[in-house]
């Protein structure tokens, strides 16, 4: 498993406290079947896909907890999330799906519609992409820019970063968007969008997450 460390972490995320993983799809269908994601969690853990981010040993698949999250509807969906633990760290890490952004009600493909909306010149305020309010629109825009901006375009002298290999003046001239889509270019992860896919690789590297 990889081990570049972005130099100080992205201090915004407690780390070893979740994982972000590609669901697939099957997640997602089944968010409210507890049985199916505790099923899916343990096919996870058992085929090696995700492991203790703070010492790479195995996870078991310790339980689940609910959790909600909101379409560009507003509408409310509850499921659930599998929890893992590390007998060797005691460290009980969220196993959570891609399409779901980690401390944020709406889903993840809502908030990056928003976020390339404002990043194109549109008026969100006008736009009805989503019905969360105007100022959380803007907050997760500036949050995007500024987490995407400190995760793949601030490398620090002497430290090896995710993005080692990119030049930092092309990503400075680059789309909010298409800064974090560099890192599946460089450690390629299934599936999940420009917020899902950098996360997955973030995590797993336990490097916090956009």
């Amino acid at each position: 498993m990889l081990q570049h460390v972005i130099p100080g972490a992205l201090l915004f995320c407690l780390r070893s406290t979740l994982i972000v993983w590609h669901s697939g799809g099957i997640c997602k269908e089944n968010f409210c079947d507890r049985s199916e994601v505790m099923r899916t969690a343990l096919l996870l853990v058992r085929r090696g896909t995700v492991v203790c981010v703070q010492c790479l040993g195995a996870l078991s698949v310790h339980g689940c907890y609910r959790r909600h999250c909101l379409d560009e509807k507003g509408e409310r969906h509850d499921g659930w999330i599998a929890q893992g633990h590390c007998a060797v760290c005691n460290k009980y890490p969220a196993l959570i799906p891609e399409f779901i952004k980690p401390h944020k009600h709406y889903k993840a493909e809502v908030i990056e519609k928003v976020v390339g909306e404002v990043e194109s010149g549109n008026n969100v305020e006008v736009s009805g992409s989503c019905t969360a309010d105007i100022s959380t629109m803007r907050r997760w825009s500036r949050g995007f820019a500024r987490r995407g901006e400190q995760t793949v375009g601030c490398p620090t002298s002497g430290q090896p970063t995710i993005q080692a290999h990119t030049d930092p003046h092309i990503l400075r001239d680059m789309p909010i968007l298409q800064q974090p889509d560099r890192l599946p270019c460089e450690y390629p992860a299934a599936g999940g969008g420009v917020i899902g896919s950098p996360n997955i690789i973030l995590t797993t590297q336990n490097c916090g997450f956009l």
